[in-house]
């Protein structure tokens, strides 16, 4: 409780600061102006094997671990097809309005994915915030990108994953403070869970943050010049699993997170780079690996004791900045360094048994105007193996699956 008192006293210091000293920089002739923009996107793909998906296949993850049938024959050894219009996008935006001597811009945006296989082609909300702006300071509440997913680094891909599980992706329900000074630039937010959460006993779900009564932390440190953008970033998030055990006692046991992040961008004349490194716990509400085991039960009483499984995840994409013809490459690879304590319980992870995944991510796309026409293929290979009592997973002797998908997207930006 003491740190949400600090966050509210926090945030009503950083209004009355700017708002007594730089609201006179403010043109009193701004007006607000509302645009809308969007666009329709139709997509075909075709996977050569079965693949850990969202979407009806849309988002891909990785493909399927092999599963034998009575003859030896890999059941997941088969290839699919489809095609979908559902990510096209409509979004609202206001600007040029004023409050409290800043800058405001309200921003509402959605897409047709829904929030579930189930609610395909339905209206989902995908960002829904307002924004007020000072010279040097700006706050933003609502749901937008999670820090970790950083607008600026998103790589340049055909995928609905947009990079997942190597690239974070995640949208947050959240309160971010921008404090520029310079080149430097500071990010302190305050974030919750809503349609990316951790899973738990009871399943998927924003339960497990909102019983912890902490929100999602996270601090973060940008450097922002003419050709290169790069920082660093901390992230903390506790979890808690259960209010009562199996044996009908209470119980409050949590496990906290914890992550950190490097990134770069370099831009030139003709080409742009961009990376990004993140050794995380508990990343699976970010599309990510990750989550956590029980270590300890209680005989009696059913209390439980959990740790967090680690990974280390890495992308890296190259693309040209051609106003015709754009050239892209995405290369990804994240690995599973296991827990540091024995897990004797049930696991709430995402595929833990996955020792590495790697992917290779070529792109081609053709504008022509606000037509653009793209084509990708995507190559991703996942590693399946054995745990031991601290979920580090060996290979030997498994052959790791491999799922090459190939995409072709037509798009009329407006």
């Amino acid at each position: 409780m003491k740190i949400i008192v600090l966050f509210f006293v926090f945030f009503l210091a950083i209004i009355s600061i700017v708002n007594a000293q730089e609201a006179r920089s403010i043109s009193d002739q701004d007006k607000p102006v509302l645009t809308g923009s969007g666009f329709v996107k139709a997509e075909a793909l075709f996977d050569t094997r079965q693949v850990v998906e969202a979407r009806e296949g849309y988002l891909l993850l990785y493909p399927k671990k092999a599963e034998l049938d009575k003859a030896g024959k890999d059941i997941n050894a088969h290839g699919s097809f489809n095609q979908y219009a559902m990510f096209s996008r409509l979004a609202v935006r206001l600007t040029g309005a004023e409050a409290m001597g800043a800058k405001v811009v309200a921003h509402i945006e959605g897409d047709f994915t829904g929030a579930s296989n189930a609610e395909n082609n339905s209206l989902r909300l995908r960002h829904a915030y307002v924004k007020l702006s000072w010279p040097s300071v700006s706050v933003l509440a609502g749901q937008y990108w999670h820090p970790l997913d950083i607008p600026e680094m998103i790589p340049n891909v055909l995928a609905l994953n947009t990079g997942a599980p190597f690239h974070p992706f995640s949208r947050q329900p959240q309160v971010r403070v921008d404090v520029k000074k310079g080149k430097l630039n500071g990010v302190f937010a305050f974030a919750s869970q809503r349609d990316f959460t951790n899973t738990g006993p009871a399943g998927s779900g924003s339960i497990y943050v909102r019983n912890s009564i902490l929100p999602n932390l996270h601090a973060q440190l940008q450097f922002a010049g003419s050709t290169l953008f790069a920082g660093i970033g901390a992230d903390f998030k506790q979890l808690t699993p259960r209010l009562v055990t199996d044996s009908l006692y209470k119980t409050k046991e949590h496990i906290n997170c914890y992550s950190v992040t490097a990134f770069a961008k370099a831009t030139f004349n003709m080409l742009t780079i961009k990376t990004q490194a993140l050794y995380g716990q508990g990343l699976n509400d970010h599309l990510m690996m990750g989550g956590y085991g029980v270590t300890d039960i209680n005989p009696t009483t059913n209390h439980m004791e959990y740790t967090p499984l680690n990974y280390l995840s890495a992308w890296l994409t190259i693309n040209t900045n051609g106003k015709k013809w754009q050239g892209s490459l995405f290369l990804g690879y994240t690995k599973g360094y296991g827990a540091e304590d024995d897990i004797v319980g049930p696991v709430y992870a995402r595929d833990p048994e996955i020792a590495y995944i790697w992917r290779f991510a070529p792109l081609i796309t053709y504008f022509a105007g606000k037509f653009s026409v793209a084509s990708e293929f995507e190559l991703t290979t996942a590693s399946y193996g054995n745990k031991d009592s601290k979920y580090k997973i060996t290979t030997t002797g498994i052959s790791p699956v491999t799922n090459a998908r190939f995409s072709l997207s037509a798009t009329y930006s407006f």
